[in-house]
């Protein structure tokens, strides 16, 4: 599994890695996220997504919609998602529509992860 938990200024961030994956790539990261998700017991989780460079296919976009309502029910409390422009924003605010929980795009890592410790 590429994604991990890291901590930034003293706060958990769950980073979760589609950066640069194929689809097929970012099915299997998602399986395996789904897999660490039935592991933890904290429901207030902070997240990172990263979707550089990731190929959205509509296979792909329904796995996030699941993993999406997944998480808000299991771990998210807060989600920074980085890679989305353009035509990636509409597909933010489809999984957007899936989650409880509150989900904001940014340009960099430092904003996100700033935001969602604050």
């Amino acid at each position: 599994m590429r994604s991990n938990l890291e901590e930034y200024k003293g706060k958990k961030v769950f980073i979760a890695r589609y950066d640069h994956l194929s689809p097929d790539g970012v099915k299997a990261e998602i399986e395996e996220v789904k897999k660490y998700m039935t592991t933890i017991s904290e429901n207030s989780a902070r997240v990172l997504v990263d979707m550089n460079g990731t190929i959205i296919s509509p296979d792909v976009l329904n796995q996030f919609k699941q993993i999406s309502s997944q998480a808000s029910h299991n771990m998210a409390t807060k989600t920074a998602i980085l890679g989305m422009s353009g035509p990636r924003r509409t597909f933010l605010e489809i999984v957007s529509k899936f989650s409880q929980n509150k989900t904001i795009a940014f340009d960099t890592k430092e904003e996100a992860m700033d935001w969602l410790v604050s």
